[in-house]
């Protein structure tokens, strides 16, 4: 991993590099013209339930895929363009063994706290028993309200937490805002650090920390002010 990680940043760090690669790409009339990025996990509202889910789904398929090769269609057109040339199955599948045991090893935490992010993916199959004594009492009151099991399955996970009633479920709500931030907040800071560099710019030496602080919370900020209700409200002439 060390060795990919290297490569892409050496790649990607001067644009001369990069496009030297992709002319490099070009030539060899490769299927792909640039470095790919794994993006299933990037972007606005993912959340670490989403990590989870791929990862599980990855491993399941890492044991499927060691008992046939069929799976893999890069070994198939190996096969094929090499015919008189041995596949190298032991190889194939001692490497995916190792990869099986890095996911293993890298995502353990995760492993561990399974049943705090399923208790955070879908509260209503969440078994009671299992869960967290200061959960117990909430998780009863939530999993037998039906009007909030119709408001689960048409919102997203963020917008069903920030409608629960603070009073009646604050524990869910504590430990929902914990489960999201885990990605959510690092998403949020590299969008603000974007924006950033974007606004301080040679031409405003001059912005303060104050001005630089309410620009980064409207570019970031997903509320739309209601502009005519604002201006309805404002007083033109103080002397009226």
């Amino acid at each position: 991993m060390k060795v990919v990680v290297s490569c892409i940043n050496f790649i990607r760090a001067k644009g001369l590099k990069h496009r030297q690669f992709q002319e490099f790409l070009s030539e060899l009339e490769s299927a792909h013209g640039d470095v790919l990025y794994y993006t299933e996990l990037q972007g606005q509202g993912k959340l670490i339930c989403d990590m989870y889910s791929h990862i599980k789904a990855f491993e399941v398929k890492l044991k499927v895929k060691k008992h046939n090769f069929i799976h893999l269609p890069a070994t198939q057109n190996l096969s094929a363009e090499n015919p008189a040339v041995p596949f190298p199955a032991e190889k194939c599948v001692e490497a995916l063994e190792m990869l099986k045991a890095q996911f293993g090893v890298r995502f353990r935490e995760l492993h561990v706290n399974a049943k705090e992010i399923r208790l955070f993916q879908n509260p209503f199959v969440a078994d009671i028993d299992e869960a967290q004594p200061s959960y117990q009492f909430e998780l009863a009151e939530l999993q037998n309200c039906d009007v909030l099991k119709d408001a689960f399955k048409p919102n997203s996970l963020i917008d069903f937490y920030a409608a629960l009633p603070n009073d009646t479920y604050p524990n869910i709500k504590k430990h929902a805002m914990k489960m999201s931030t885990l990605f959510g907040s690092t998403y949020i800071c590299e969008q603000t650090f974007s924006r950033m560099k974007l606004l301080k710019t040679p031409m405003r030496s001059r912005l303060t920390d104050e001005h630089l602080h309410h620009c980064l919370r409207l570019a970031v900020t997903r509320m739309e002010p209601d502009i005519q209700l604002l201006t309805s409200q404002m007083q033109a002439h103080s002397s009226h």
